[in-house]
């Protein structure tokens, strides 16, 4: 059979199985370069771009100089292992231009060359395809002028997806207005037609939409508090006030430009095949179809490597015990929780005591279903926990902008089950026939569970040619020469971007004996990521204490401190973490973090447990001062 031929026999596939299973076969059909090219203008990532051709592809990743930006890069080149990771800091050819039409221009051209290098138009390369049988079961809806415009683009050209040009609002932090939801919805409705594709209902060509401009997370429906469903689920339905039948499964980009390129890297090239279960729910009513047991048994039945906890290894100490070990290395994440956007409950601890904070590290990016109310309701917010989860690099996203009650949730054993059955994460996250309700996707509609491509054993001629033509450095090469040059920082931020964070903690540990005043706050932020992911406790805390107050208070860094001077602690009482973690206090979760501290102080002095607590009290906020009081009742018992 040709690869038309086994696009065309799709047909016969259940209509909900149809999108995912022509989502595999493309991704299965890509050659992939083992290269990781890192860039940092808009020319720079259009000209990598159009250096796809056809199935042959590689990794590009945005680099803004942020410190989200460096560890996610870091967290993709640890799981998709390149020969090479090569940084072109250089503007880039490709014209990119001040307004949408020049823009779209620059856009379309990208995608173009990325289908075949000679032909100047990609709804023409679409249109051949179609003739011979394969096409897409998606489509990205881009505003040009969106940070977002450079993921939606490799969306498009990854999955061979047409392009549908509008204007977003532009904003990710005010709701919608169904009137505004109401006008995507339609601008997309006419934009397929007038490509001439059919998208009716469930199984036809278009099966998912990818939303590539900024946008909240919800739509507010109506005056009640809880009149709010996910914008993501309302796009895509067929009547205008989007609540009819569901046409097509959406997802949405959120971020900035690095994190955005991120999130549709990872889908594009790194599988999912292992997975980390938590389960903090009962086992009897209702919350017993939510096991976690038995979404591991099927998910290790399917071969995948699995870190399950479940009754009775579920409670918050087993949590903090847990992210405190070291990050979690999972390609999947599966969990159970109860709360609200700010805090999560595990079972044996007061409500509220679980906070972002505690969240575990990722060690690779992870596709993430969460069964718990409110957690995309604020992703913006780092002090959120959906917007710590995607900080600590999850890349695809299932979760609630709101109260939806259990019963909102598709089980998490139907959920692995279904993604095993080859349904798009989409749509394997919401019920088949469900109404619009308020479970969102940021990231991939289409993602599926299975390989990505074919692995090239070498680096073809045309992207050598390309990279030296750009100046493009291998960064395994300029580490080492800024070591020679005695540039610590640069040597050690290019050795966690080339999975090097062995060389790192060497480094680390011989600057401090040897050169203590080379270690700047950038390298020393750097290196404690790195020490963590290596299981250097002590190093953590040693790096720490040299960093000034201002990169101290870095949420992700003092993280990393807590979950360090934490197992220090628990482990070997160790005097100078507890210390740390006193000075340290986390912002948001200061009551929760000083209860913790308090318990451990009681074993020897009630006084100085309470004393402690209540020295707390002048620096919150009136509306925190109850939470203060029921810890201290709390520490008292």
């Amino acid at each position: 059979m040709t690869f038309g031929q086994i696009f065309a026999s799709v047909d016969t596939a259940e209509p909900n199985r149809r999108a995912g299973i022509r989502s595999t076969l493309l991704a299965q059909a890509m050659h992939v370069a083992p290269v990781v090219i890192i860039v940092e203008t808009p020319s720079a990532y259009l000209d990598a771009i159009s250096q796809w051709e056809g199935p042959l592809k590689f990794p590009i990743l945005y680099d803004d100089g942020t410190d989200i930006s460096r560890e996610h890069i870091a967290r993709f080149v640890r799981a998709f292992d390149p020969k090479q990771v090569v940084r072109i800091s250089g503007t880039g050819t490709s014209t990119w231009g001040k307004n949408a039409q020049q823009r779209q221009d620059a856009i379309n051209k990208a995608l173009s060359a990325s289908f075949f290098q000679t032909e100047s138009d990609w709804t023409t390369i679409l249109k051949k395809l179609t003739a011979t049988g394969v096409t897409s079961p998606g489509v990205v809806v881009l505003d040009p002028m969106d940070h977002h415009w450079a993921a939606g683009l490799a969306m498009a050209a990854g999955r061979l997806q047409p392009i549908i040009y509008l204007k977003g609002p532009q904003n990710s932090h005010k709701e919608l207005q169904p009137s505004q939801g109401q006008v995507i919805n339609q601008a997309i409705e006419q934009g397929l037609l007038r490509q001439g594709l059919s998208f009716d209902q469930i199984g036809d060509q278009i099966d998912a939409i990818t939303l590539a401009f900024r946008a909240p997370t919800r739509i507010k429906t109506g005056p009640q508090p809880r009149d709010r469903l996910a914008l993501t689920d309302q796009i895509g339905r067929a009547d205008s006030t989007m609540g009819g039948m569901r046409w097509a499964w959406c997802g949405q980009f959120f971020g900035s430009t690095s994190e955005t390129v991120y999130q549709a890297m990872c889908a594009l090239f790194l599988p999912i095949e292992s997975a980390f279960i938590w389960d903090g729910y009962p086992s009897d009513g209702d919350w017993a179809r939510y096991d976690g047991t038995k979404a591991e048994a099927a998910l290790s039945k399917a071969g995948f490597k699995t870190e399950l906890f479940d009754e009775p290894r579920n409670s918050m100490a087993g949590f903090r015990a847990r992210s405190d070990s070291g990050p979690v290395d999972a390609s999947l994440i599966l969990m159970n929780t109860k709360g609200t956007p700010y805090y999560y409950d595990l079972p044996h601890s007061p409500d509220g005591l679980g906070k972002p904070g505690d969240l575990p590290m990722l060690a690779r990016p992870s596709a993430l279903h969460l069964v718990h109310s409110f957690s995309l309701a604020s992703p913006h917010r780092k002090d959120s926990v959906g917007g710590r989860w995607l900080q600590r690099g999850v890349y695809l996203y299932a979760g609630s902008v709101d109260e939806p009650f259990l019963s909102g949730f598709v089980p998490t054993p139907l959920v692995a089950g279904r993604l095993l059955a080859q349904l798009p994460f989409a749509a394997a996250v919401h019920y088949d026939d469900g109404q619009a309700w308020k479970i969102a996707v940021i990231g991939d509609p289409l993602k599926t569970i299975s390989p990505c491509g074919s692995r090239q054993t070498s680096i073809p001629d045309a992207i050598n040619t390309f990279i030296k033509t750009q100046g493009g450095e291998l960064l395994s090469t300029r580490a080492k020469d800024h070591l020679k040059a005695g540039q610590y920082t640069n040597a050690i931020e290019d050795f966690v971007l080339t999975n090097r964070d062995d060389a790192v903690v060497r480094l680390a540990k011989a600057l401090i004996n040897d050169k203590p005043e080379a270690i700047d706050d950038l390298g020393a932020k750097i290196i404690i990521q790195a020490a963590m992911r290596q299981s250097e406790h002590e190093l953590v805390l040693d790096i720490f204490e040299r960093l000034s107050i201002d990169a101290q208070a870095d949420l992700a860094t003092r993280d990393a401190m807590w979950f360090a001077a934490r197992y220090r602690v628990s482990r070997f009482g160790d005097d100078r973490a507890m210390v740390l973690m006193q000075k340290n206090l986390r912002a948001g979760q200061e009551v929760q973090d000083a209860e913790q501290l308090a318990m451990i102080l009681r074993r020897k002095s009630m006084s100085r447990a309470i004393g402690f607590l209540e020295s707390l009290r002048p620096t919150l906020k009136e509306n925190k001062r109850p939470s203060l009081d029921k810890a201290i009742k709390r520490v008292r018992r």
